[in-house]
């Protein structure tokens, strides 16, 4: 099965680091039923060589229960796009460990907030009982003055 088709601006992408696939939602619709009798999604492979080319498969290919169902939608992808391909996967990748490491740092900072504004709070309460005893150092210096003269 091979058919090329513009996708919508409005298609919808989702995909995840655990899959080799991402789900697309386009315009163009394909009705076809795997052996299990389910709608075989259209997805697009996230591996190489095949980087972006499109494909219909089985909702349960990976699990024992599925019938194993796969097809191209999309020719095999030229060597420039293979090229191309290993490019992308691999500044995939690496934008998804900075992502990570973005975070690993932002929940860093959350916690190193958190800590800080605990110890601000106690050093505003030991400047309160700070200023309160020197209130009291300076009325009983008023007092010894006041009653020593």
């Amino acid at each position: 099965m091979s058919t090329n088709s513009a996708m919508s601006s409005s298609t919808a992408v989702s995909s995840s680091t655990a899959t080799s696939y991402s789900t697309m939602n386009t315009e163009e619709q394909f009705d076809v039923q795997c052996g299990c009798g389910v709608k075989a999604p259209l997805r697009t492979a996230l591996t190489n060589p095949n980087v972006g080319r499109r494909f219909l498969g089985c909702v349960n290919y990976k699990s024992d229960n599925g019938c194993k169902y796969f097809d191209w939608v999309d020719p095999p992808t030229c060597e420039r796009g293979k090229e191309f391909g290993k490019w992308i996967v691999k500044k995939n990748m690496d934008l998804q460990k900075d992502v990570e490491d973005l975070r690993r740092q932002n929940l860093h900072l959350k916690r190193t907030e958190t800590y800080l504004k605990g110890e601000i709070r106690v050093l505003k309460e030991r400047e309160n009982e700070f200023g309160q005893k020197m209130e009291q150092w300076h009325k009983r210096e008023e007092w010894f003055v006041t009653n020593i003269n």
